[in-house]
C-alpha cells in the first residue's frame, strides 16, 4: 500500500514539475540560511577570538564614535588632538601611549602605482607594543629608531603581494611624491587588512596629510598587575574633559568581546527570522500547490475511490505529497547551505581569515532535525489540501470538469 502510494506521489510531482520545483525553493532558500548560520557560527566566533587575541590582554584602544560601530567614527574624519592623548600617560596604571592614525595614501614602486593604507605612531612605542603585547616581530629590516628619518615599515602582504617587483630592505617607495626608504618587513599576522598596510612614523605622517596636532585613535598598555577595567574607566573620565571628539569609545579586549558577541548574536537572531519567514513561505507554497493539485486530480480521486480506496488511503496520498516536497526542500537546502558555507570559507580565506568552515565541525544531528522540521512543515501545510481532498464523494468527483 506504501509503495503504491509512494509511486502515485512521485507520478504527480513530476506531472508539474515547474510548480513543484518553484514550491520546493521557498523552503530551500529558508534552509540555506539556517545551514549557513550552522556551518559558520562556531568558525567566525573562532576568528573573532583569534582576533582579539592579537590585540593582546593588556592592550587598552581608544577611537572616535560608539563601540557598535567604530567606522562611523572614523569615516565622519572625527580626530582627538594627540596632546589630549599623550595626557594619559599621568593616568596611574597606564604604561605606554601610542597615537595612531590611519589613511589611504597614493604609493609608488618602480613606477607601479597603488592606493595603500597607511597606519602611523610613533616607532619606539609601535615597537614594544607589537614585540611584547601582539606579538608580532620583524622577519627581514630593522625598526627606525627616530621618528624624523623618511623610513617605511611594510605589512607581510604589502612587501610580497602588492607589487609585481616586490621591495625590499633599503629600496625606495615614493609616497604622496616623497621618497621613503623601507627599512623592515612585518611577519605574517593572518589579518588581509593588517598585512596589507604600511607603517610609518606619526611625525611623517602629518607632514604628508598636512594636520599635525591629531591623531585618529590611540593604543594603550596597561602596566603589569594593574586593574585595566579601572584604568580604562580613568581614561575615560579624562578623555570626556576634551572637547574635540564629543562621542569616543574606550575599549578593553574583554568588553571588544562582549562587543562582538552581541554583534554576532544579533545578526545570527536576524538570519534565523529571515529563515523562518522563508520556511513559512514556502509552506503557503506547498498548502496552495496542494490545493491546485485536489482541484486537478478531482477525477483522480473519484475513480480511486469508486474501485475502492478509502478516505485516509486518499488522506496519506496528499498528505506524503506534501511532506515529500517539504523534504526534498530540506535535504537541497542542506548540501546547497553547505555548499555556501564552504565557498564563503575559501573566500574569506582568500581575504586572510582562516578557520571558518570545517566539515569535522557540521552538526548532522542538527541537519536530521533541520530534514524532520521541514518534512513535518510540509505534511502541516498539506493537512487541510488533504482533508478536502479524502472528503470528497465519488460520484461528484466523477462529474467534475
Amino acid at each position: 500500500m506504501l509503495k503504491n502510494l509512494l509511486f502515485l506521489t512521485l507520478k504527480s510531482i513530476r506531472y508539474r514539475p515547474i510548480r513543484s520545483w518553484l514550491t520546493i525553493l521557498g523552503i530551500i532558500i529558508g534552509i540555506m540560511l539556517v545551514v549557513i548560520i550552522l556551518s559558520l557560527g562556531s568558525g567566525i566566533q573562532n576568528a573573532v577570538a583569534r582576533v582579539l587575541q592579537s590585540f593582546g590582554s593588556d592592550l587598552i584602544v581608544i577611537f572616535p564614535g560608539k563601540e557598535t560601530n567604530p567606522f562611523l567614527g572614523f569615516a565622519g574624519g572625527q580626530k582627538f588632538k594627540k596632546d589630549d592623548i599623550l595626557d594619559l600617560k599621568a593616568i596611574s596604571g597606564v604604561n605606554l601611549v601610542m597615537p595612531m592614525s590611519i589613511a589611504i595614501l597614493n604609493t609608488e614602486f618602480l613606477g607601479e602605482k597603488k592606493s595603500v593604507m597607511f597606519h602611523s605612531q610613533p616607532w619606539r612605542e609601535m615597537r614594544i607594543i607589537s614585540e611584547e603585547s601582539k606579538g608580532v616581530s620583524l622577519i627581514e629590516g630593522y625598526w627606525p629608531g627616530n621618528d624624523e628619518t623618511r623610513e617605511v615599515v611594510l605589512g607581510y602582504r604589502a612587501a610580497y603581494k602588492l607589487f609585481k617587483n616586490k621591495p625590499k630592505v633599503g629600496d625606495d617607495i615614493i609616497i604622496k611624491g616623497r621618497r621613503f626608504r623601507v627599512a623592515g618587513i612585518f611577519s605574517e599576522v593572518g589579518l588581509q587588512d593588517e598585512d596589507n598596510q604600511m607603517y610609518l612614523s606619526h611625525r611623517n605622517f602629518e607632514e604628508l596629510i598636512s594636520r599635525p596636532g591629531f591623531a585618529s585613535a590611540a593604543v594603550i598598555t596597561a602596566e603589569k598587575g594593574s586593574n585595566i577595567d579601572l584604568v580604562a574607566k580613568q581614561i575615560k573620565f579624562q578623555l570626556s574633559k576634551q572637547e574635540v571628539v564629543s562621542d569616543f569609545s574606550v575599549l578593553t579586549p574583554e568588553k571588544a568581546n562582549k562587543v562582538v558577541g552581541d554583534v554576532l548574536s544579533i545578526i545570527e537572531l536576524v538570519l534565523i527570522i529571515i529563515a523562518l519567514i522563508s520556511l513559512i513561505v514556502g509552506a503557503v507554497g506547498i498548502m496552495n500547490t496542494m490545493y491546485t493539485s485536489v482541484l486537478e486530480r478531482t477525477k483522480q480521486i473519484g475513480i480511486m475511490k469508486a474501485i475502492g480506496a478509502s478516505s485516509s488511503a486518499i488522506l496519506s496520498l496528499f498528505l506524503i505529497e506534501s511532506g515529500m516536497i517539504g523534504a526534498v526542500g530540506g535535504i537541497i537546502g542542506i548540501v546547497m547551505g553547505i555548499a555556501a558555507a564552504y565557498i564563503v570559507s575559501l573566500i574569506a580565506a582568500g581575504l586572510g581569515i582562516r578557520g571558518l568552515f570545517s566539515f569535522a565541525s557540521l552538526d548532522f544531528l542538527g541537519f536530521a532535525a533541520i530534514l524532520t522540521v521541514t518534512f513535518i512543515t510540509g505534511i502541516l501545510a498539506g493537512v487541510l489540501p488533504a482533508k478536502q481532498a479524502a472528503s470528497m464523494e465519488p460520484a461528484e468527483a466523477l462529474r467534475y470538469e
